[in-house]
């Protein structure tokens, strides 16, 4: 605004038409700052009196607050009666507005725009209460009654609505599902990125946690969710006005005003210094096979690639590598760089952490890339790596090699591993899926591989090596390919696979057995070997024992978590999935913690009922102390006498005395009888008599 335009006369001429507010503001202020302020307060007063002379009272009222802000009213609430002196109902909203001191004046000047543009019938928002509609206004008592969604009739007083409630237009997505509700429920079957980019229209950029928080019962239920934000999201990314963003907690970005893949989309680009923004924006041009014909685009892309490659810190070697890739893939020479130099700085890296950190689908890319820079020392290093890397990469790699005629090299390191046996699990797993490649290099039969595979499974491991065992595990557990392998064995071949299956610290009790079982059906005449017999006493061993009660209590304890709990998880998982990027995302790292442990807890409960016995102890002898009895104890230090019950392992019932057999009491009187002296935790005690268990007593192990 040109102020040496601005006088006196200036401002008070605006009484002619109607007052713009934001005109009239950017005047007066930018007099003030000038040092021209006296000019500035004169014009608003003249320009008051004029306004108000003309009963021009809304107008008089936006002046009146910029003067009140500058000090210049004395009486505010009194000023604005006189100017409303015959609209009783905008008196009534002067101490509601803030007028009264409560609210800075232009705070007050916009709280009673709002208060005055208020009517029956108009739809309106508020955060705690949802959707609403204004049924009526009283004006004497100074109040709104609204019809909520989540409430109900609810009065309102006009300075809690001044604050917390917000009038709503037809294109809101609260309006759309009260005006046209069949609309909307076709839109979210067949456009639901169009009911997403409503919802951003509504509220504002928001997150996608934030979006489902909005969205979720208002305008879909719960269940529905999942299955509306995966065909929203995917329609999204072919939309250029929405931007998703990788991670969940950041705000997904809308252009209100569409914006398409030209120049002002490659501009983004050229303006972004986020690494991995950058790297989202050349999947968005690859996914969506975008036109980077133009000038503009390729110098754009040619800048920002060599950004990357050069800006890359040393902890994020990926970063670096990814830039080639996406080079090679738009065909672009990064500008200004020493590329052979940087390539081979690759190669003589930390390549195992590019490599595992690099996606999948990049990694044959990358090394391709690699091997024509400079094959020998590619070769080189991958003979370090390759037994360490996880299965993904390794299969990668070895795709990279065979295609780029390094099949000599590569066949070379799997022989001298898998003869030396130093193959890790990964390189086991390639062996054991990559049967056309095993067998044309010949490298190792059927059999001897499984026993290879038995060896790597006792090794403990953790992280990839860990996933490659429990993979390899895996494949025991299919029969067909656990009978093939062994059909490829000798006689004792098979005979000594069955023992180390056994008697080896590859397995958990479950899996072994499972695996036993079905070397069993196809070769039962290896049933000696886990339950001897001819002659040879098997070694007899004390079965722990419960009571049925305890037992069954445990069974139901499994069949809940095998069939309730387990079961929910697998869809806290998916859901979790349903949000993206795995490895910011909370939710699915809980549900996968919750998964283990359940699991485990599953695992522990099924061994722990395949080891004890259920009984009613109705055998039980009450010639000494054990299991199945009720014991009298008398203390000769006090003379008091004390009862218990002693059942099975998992038992235990305070308010009836029964204790677990394996209880510091229980073993102590264990063996004794009736008579005998006993050093107990309590002290020393006398066991009075021995008794069989009363009614009362074998009710509760019934359960």
């Amino acid at each position: 605004m040109d102020l040496e335009s601005i006088n006196e006369e200036w401002i008070v001429g605006l009484a002619d038409g109607d007052i713009d507010q934001d005109e009239l503001f950017t005047a007066l202020n930018g007099l003030v700052k000038a040092g021209r302020g006296v000019e500035a307060t004169s014009g608003a007063r003249q320009l008051f009196e004029k306004l108000s002379e003309e009963e021009k009272a809304d107008g008089a009222l936006v002046v009146m607050a910029w003067l009140a802000a500058q000090g210049r009213i004395e009486d505010v609430p009194e000023t604005i009666k006189k100017l409303f002196s015959k609209d009783r109902n905008v008196v009534r909203m002067i101490e509601p507005a803030g007028f009264d001191g409560s609210y800075p004046p232009l705070t007050a000047l916009e709280r009673m725009k709002f208060l005055r543009s208020l009517e029956t019938g108009l739809l309106c928002y508020n955060e705690t209460w949802g959707f609403g509609v204004i049924e009526d206004i009283d004006h004497f008592y100074g109040e709104l009654e609204i019809d909520f969604s989540m409430k109900g009739d609810h009065e309102m007083a006009f300075s809690y609505a001044a604050e917390a409630l917000e009038l709503i237009s037809d294109d809101h997505i609260l309006a759309i599902k009260h005006n046209n509700p069949e609309e909307l429920d076709r839109m979210i079957k067949e456009e639901p990125a169009e009911v997403v980019k409503a919802a951003l229209r509504s509220y504002g950029s928001m997150s996608v946690t934030r979006l489902m928080e909005k969205m979720v019962p208002s305008i879909l239920p719960e269940a529905g969710w999942k299955k509306f934000w995966e065909g929203a999201r995917k329609a999204l990314k072919e939309d250029a006005s929405v931007e998703i963003p990788k991670k969940r907690s950041d705000n997904i970005v809308f252009h209100k005003n569409g914006l398409s893949y030209d120049d002002e989309w490659f501009e983004l680009i050229a303006n972004e210094r986020d690494i991995e923004s950058l790297f989202e924006r050349f999947n968005e041009i690859i996914e969506k096979k975008l036109d980077i014909s133009s000038e503009y685009a390729q110098e754009t892309l040619a800048n920002r690639l060599s950004f990357i490659i050069k800006g890359a810190p040393s902890a994020r070697p990926e970063w670096k590598a990814q830039g080639f890739i996406f080079a090679r893939q738009f065909s672009i020479e990064p500008t200004g760089l020493d590329t052979d130099k940087l390539i081979h700085d690759l190669i003589a890296g930390d390549l195992i952490s590019t490599l595992d950190r690099l996606p999948s689908r990049q990694l044959q890319a990358l090394l391709g890339i690699l091997i024509e820079n400079d094959k020998e020392a590619v070769i080189g290093t991958l003979s370090t790596v390759i037994p360490v890397v996880s299965h993904p990469v390794l299969n990668e790699i070895m795709a990279a090699l065979i295609a780029n005629d390094a099949e000599d090299d590569v066949r070379e390191l799997m022989s001298s591993a898998v003869a030396r046996r130093t193959a890790s699990a990964p390189m086991l797993l390639w062996c054991q899926r990559s049967t056309d490649k095993v067998e044309e290099w010949d490298l190792i039969s059927k059999g001897d591989l499984a026993f290879r595979i038995q060896e790597v499974l006792e090794v403990n491991g953790a992280g990839a090596m860990l996933r490659a065992q429990n993979q390899l595990r895996e494949r025991f557990q299919t029969e067909e390919w656990l009978h093939d392998v062994m059909d490829d064995m000798t006689e004792q071949q098979r005979r000594d696979f069955m023992r180390r299956t056994h008697e080896g610290h590859g397995w958990d009790q479950l899996d072994r057995k499972s695996v036993e079982a079905k070397m069993l059906r196809k070769y039962p005449e290896l049933q000696d070997i886990i339950l001897p017999t001819g002659g040879q006493a098997a070694t007899k061993r004390d079965v722990p024992m419960t009571s049925n009660r305890s037992y069954h209590e445990r069974q139901k304890q499994l069949e809940r978590i095998m069939t309730v709990e387990i079961p929910e998880n697998s869809k806290e998982i998916e859901v979790a999935r349903s949000y993206g990027d795995l490895r910011e995302n909370a939710e699915f790292k809980y549900a996968k913690e919750r998964q283990g442990l359940l699991m485990a807890q599953g695992a522990q409960l099924a061994e722990d009922l395949e080891n004890v016995k259920p009984t009613d102890f109705a055998d039980a002898s009450t010639n000494v102390v054990g299991a199945g009895v009720g014991v009298e104890l008398s203390y000769a230090e006090t003379g008091a006498v004390e009862t218990y019950y002693i059942l099975g392992m998992w038992d235990q019932d305070e308010a009836l005395n029964i204790i677990s057999s394996q209880t510091r009491l229980a073993k102590a009187l264990s063996g004794h009888a009736a008579g005998d002296t006993v050093e107990i935790p309590a002290g020393e005690c006398t066991i009075k008599s021995i008794l069989p268990l009363p009614e009362g007593i074998r009710s509760w192990i019934a359960g």
